[in-house]
């Protein structure tokens, strides 16, 4: 049984045999012509499946294009085709619109339940002064203070000392140098 191995493929594609035959001379229409437009266009989308809203929910959330096919099963190039057809920009908007409002959304409720405990401390140091302690007096003046950007400014140094390297680097030569140890190199 003869197996052939010396033509046995472990890597790319089989090599195909190519053919030309000469029809005419080049010209410049023709290279005109390669910067054209072919015309080519794929069809237009007919239906957004759930797939294609999975891969607008993830190129609108910033995943990129080549991330979010992999996680949708498409293959890249696909995604650049569906990238390009109105539908599936349509979907990406909406889902790219959607998620500035639910982030509009949540910034809001915070910045409303911030101004209410706001309100409300105000409201305690207004009426019932006695009831807080100087230390949570303090820490609210240190936290507003630090909000307001008046808090206490802190720095931060490193600083690297290397005492009498120089010496103890020839003192280490010197040990060696009195012990004959020759090192060689391999």
């Amino acid at each position: 049984m003869d197996l052939e191995l010396d033509t046995l493929r472990t890597r790319g594609r089989a090599p195909i045999t190519i053919s030309a035959t000469y029809v005419r001379d080049v010209d410049e229409a023709d290279v005109a012509a390669l910067g054209l437009e072919k015309g080519s266009k794929a069809p237009a989308l007919k239906r957004l499946s759930d797939r294609h809203h999975a891969l607008a929910r993830a190129i609108s959330s910033g995943i990129p294009p080549g991330e979010a096919a992999l996680m949708c099963g498409y293959v890249l190039s696909r995604v650049s085709i569906l990238c390009d057809d109105p539908a599936f920009q349509e979907l990406l908007a909406f889902y790219r619109e959607e998620k500035d409002r639910a982030f509009r959304s949540v910034q809001d409720k915070l910045a409303g339940m911030a101004s209410d405990v706001l309100d409300e401390i105000q409201l305690r140091i207004e009426e019932e002064p006695e009831k807080l302690t100087t230390s949570q007096l303090i820490q609210l003046a240190s936290f507003a203070a630090d909000r307001s950007g008046n808090g206490p400014a802190s720095s931060t140094t490193n600083l690297n000392v290397n005492v009498g390297l120089a010496d103890r680097l020839e003192a280490a030569r010197r040990r060696v140098k009195g012990r004959n140890v020759t090192i060689q190199a391999e």
